[in-house]
């Protein structure tokens, strides 16, 4: 694992880059990456832009008093990675919600072709009770330089089946995408 400790650079100053090999344990028979090691190589990625904000996951749950759940993960593949190819990981702030973080990721083959790209959403929840909380402020704040807003899909609203009442407007489904109440 090969780590880029010069910080975001002036052109891609809201991404971290962490970068890892496709090893012999990530790939299936043909030597081609497997669905399960992209989430290690995010989490590789999450970790360290988490430490590279000052916020260690060795320290951060008892600094904040929180824990930090995984809650989705989406995951769209462009181009397959081999075994032995040395993959760029970037990663980034898309979102802060009140209580939920959408990390962006593009996981990038030599040469900067597209293998993988998504997102990941963790929420902030109090360590006695797991309920979330509000996003503390130090760990916003250390984000911040993170932050590079995606933007946002535009939502669309299905007609409703026969004999359903349509839903209403501004109607929030609770937990749903773009729940900035999460």
């Amino acid at each position: 694992m090969q780590i880029d400790r010069q910080g975001p650079s002036p052109v891609n100053a809201r991404r971290h880059r962490v970068q890892e090999y496709v090893r012999w344990s990530d790939v299936d028979v043909s030597g081609i990456i497997r669905w399960g090691t992209y989430v290690r190589f995010v989490e590789l990625a999450e970790t360290e832009l988490f430490r590279a904000a000052g916020f260690s996951y060795a320290t951060l749950w008892d600094r904040l008093d929180i824990w930090l759940p995984r809650v989705q993960f989406h995951l769209d593949y462009r181009n397959p990675a081999r075994l032995d190819e040395l993959l760029d990981i970037e990663i980034w702030v898309g979102q802060i919600g009140r209580s939920s973080i959408r990390l962006e990721f593009a996981v990038k083959k030599p040469g900067g072709g597209l293998a993988a790209e998504g997102y990941l959403v963790i929420v902030s929840i109090d360590r006695k009770n797991a309920k979330p909380v509000d996003v503390p402020k130090p760990l916003r704040d250390a984000l911040a330089p993170y932050t590079h807003p995606s933007p946002r899909p535009s939502k669309r609203v299905l007609p409703a089946p026969p004999g359903y009442p349509a839903r209403g407007e501004g109607e929030k489904v609770k937990g749903g995408e773009g729940d900035e109440n999460r």
